[in-house]
């Protein structure tokens, strides 16, 4: 009687390697629909496999909130939500449109994000796309990650930063009270 491992077992309707190998992981099934090339599809099957339960419930939050803006403005720009349409050119644009019209103000208007913000949602849309290439069946991304040929934007440089007269007299004062300063030192 031959036996059965968990990775020579066969697959029964709707069952992935994943689940039959660990209970804890969910893959996904070997066999997707060609067609199902839909960006939420594939964003929501990110987050339930790769997001929620590793990341806190906050950052969960906040990476959801950062592609489902993505995903608005595709599907905004392009009036569908195919996978295979976003190109380098589409995730340029949705970076430079986040610089300069990605925060709505308190009185409604569009306001631009900061450098680090617009960064930060370039990784996390970089992060689900190289999930996606690494998961999804062959053909699905033609032209490849769209994000690897994507900038992020330069950050300004740090402002340097003096201590006022009255902080420099304060930290000399406090010097002057550290015995083992001066000892070290050999005079007053």
């Amino acid at each position: 009687m031959p036996s059965t491992t968990p990775s020579s077992a066969p697959l029964g309707p709707g069952q992935d390697r994943a689940e039959i190998t660990s209970r804890k992981v969910v893959g996904l099934p070997e066999h997707l629909d060609p067609a199902d090339a839909s960006l939420p599809v594939w964003t929501e099957r990110y987050l339930d496999l790769a997001v929620r339960g590793v990341r806190s419930a906050e950052v969960t939050a906040k990476i959801s909130r950062h592609l489902e803006r993505f995903g608005a403005w595709i599907t905004g720009g392009l009036g569908h939500d195919r996978l295979s349409a976003v190109t380098p050119r589409e995730v340029r644009a949705w970076r430079d449109h986040l610089a300069a019209a990605g925060n709505i103000g308190r009185d409604g208007t569009p306001a631009p994000m900061a450098p680090t913000t617009v960064n930060n949602h370039l990784a996390h849309l970089s992060a689900l796309f190289t999930w996606i290439t690494a998961h999804a069946p062959a053909g699905l991304l033609r032209h490849g990650d769209p994000t690897k040929k994507v900038a992020p934007l330069p950050l300004p440089a740090p402002q340097p930063c003096a201590l006022a007269a009255a902080q420099v007299r304060t930290v000399k004062n406090i010097v002057d009270r550290i015995e083992t300063f001066h000892e070290l030192k050999g005079s007053r």
